[in-house]
């Protein structure tokens, strides 16, 4: 609930914020109270909207994707590169390795995905990237965070008026 006398939302101090959350196929049920939370901040207004996507725990790199594979594919390299640019590694993301596809298909040059990844875009541009490799709490975190750079900080005591 707002605590503004108006009943209007403190104008943000960003510009729009939109965000993906990327987790591996079969597991979105881990990431419900995630999800939960990017519905609140988006009801609020705290975000403008976010996706759910999946994709596989190794990721084909060798250019004879799908074009879900490609997309997959595509994102994670640029979730790297970000991370990169920062000093940072993105966790979970595991080095180039040959693995067959399917039983006795081909072998093609896959990378480890990361669980899970959150990705904000801001007025279009990639400008905040958060891994999740063990547990959902940095995905939480995050989104806490996000709520902090638009609300404004109330005291828990209650506030007195002096006139």
């Amino acid at each position: 609930m707002d605590s503004t006398k108006s009943g209007k939302r403190p104008t943000p101090q960003r510009g729009s914020i939109r965000v993906e959350l990327w987790v591996r196929s079969g597991k979105r049920t881990e990431f419900e109270p995630v999800i939960d939370r990017l519905d609140d901040a988006t009801e609020r207004g705290v975000i403008d909207g976010y996706t759910v996507e999946t994709w596989d725990k190794f990721v084909d790199i060798s250019g004879r994707t799908s074009p879900r594979e490609r997309r997959a594919r595509d994102k994670l390299q640029s979730y790297a590169r970000w991370c990169a640019n920062r000093g940072e590694q993105l966790s979970g993301l595991g080095d180039p390795v040959k693995r067959s596809v399917g039983r006795m298909g081909p072998e093609r040059l896959t990378r480890r995905a990361p669980r899970a990844v959150m990705a904000e875009y801001e007025e279009g541009v990639l400008s905040h990237v958060t891994a999740c490799e063990q547990c959902t709490g940095a995905l939480r975190s995050r989104v806490d965070e996000l709520d902090t750079r638009i609300e404004p900080e109330w005291p828990d005591r209650p506030m007195t008026i002096e006139w």
